[in-house]
C-alpha cells in the first residue's frame, strides 16, 4: 500500500513539473501582422505596402523576412529587417515597394520571427496582390459560384476561410 502511494506521488510530481512546459508552448509567434494593399494592382504596377507588426508580449528581437512569390518583384532593398526591445502593444511599421509581374496574381511571404527571454518562434503570412486578393474575397463570399477568368478558364468558387 505504501509503495502505491509513493508511486502515485512520484507520478503526480512528474506531472506537475512537465505539464506547464507543454501548456505554455505556442504554435505561432506572439505578434500580430496587418497590412494595407491597394484594391487594384495591374501587371507592371509599382505599389507601396505598409506592414504593421504589433507585439502581443514583450519582445527582445523581432526579425522580419520578406520573400516575393509567384508574380511579384520586391523593389525594396532590404529583405530582412530587425526591431529590438518591443513592449507589449507596441507597433512597428515597415513600408515596402513591390511590382506585380504576373498578369493576375502575386504574393509576398512575410515571416516574423520573435525572440523573448523564454523562446523563439515564427509566424508567417502571404499578402495577395492583383486578382489574388479579389479571388480570395470572392471565394469567401461565394457559395459554389462559377465564373470565367480573363483567359476563359472556368472557375467554381467554394466558400472558404482565410488561412
Amino acid at each position: 500500500m505504501r509503495e502505491t502511494a509513493t508511486i502515485t506521488l512520484f507520478i503526480y510530481f512528474i506531472f506537475l513539473c512537465l505539464v506547464p512546459t507543454v501548456l505554455e508552448a505556442k504554435t505561432t509567434a506572439p505578434v500580430t501582422i496587418e497590412y494595407t494593399v491597394p484594391k487594384t494592382v495591374q501587371t507592371g504596377d509599382t505599389v507601396s505596402t505598409v506592414i504593421y507588426f504589433i507585439a502581443q508580449t514583450d519582445l527582445e528581437v523581432l526579425k522580419i523576412s520578406l520573400e516575393p512569390y509567384r508574380g511579384l518583384k520586391l523593389l525594396s532593398k532590404k529583405k530582412e529587417t530587425f526591431f529590438f526591445d518591443l513592449k507589449k502593444g507596441e507597433r512597428r511599421d515597415l513600408e515596402i515597394e513591390i511590382q506585380l509581374t504576373d498578369p493576375e496574381i502575386g504574393y509576398l511571404s512575410v515571416f516574423a520571427t520573435t525572440e523573448t527571454m523564454r523562446s523563439t518562434s515564427t509566424k508567417s503570412i502571404a499578402i495577395p496582390y492583383g486578382a489574388a486578393g479579389v479571388l480570395t474575397r470572392e471565394k469567401l463570399k461565394s457559395s459554389n459560384s462559377a465564373f470565367k477568368r480573363s483567359e476563359g478558364e472556368a472557375l467554381i468558387l467554394m466558400p472558404g476561410d482565410l488561412r
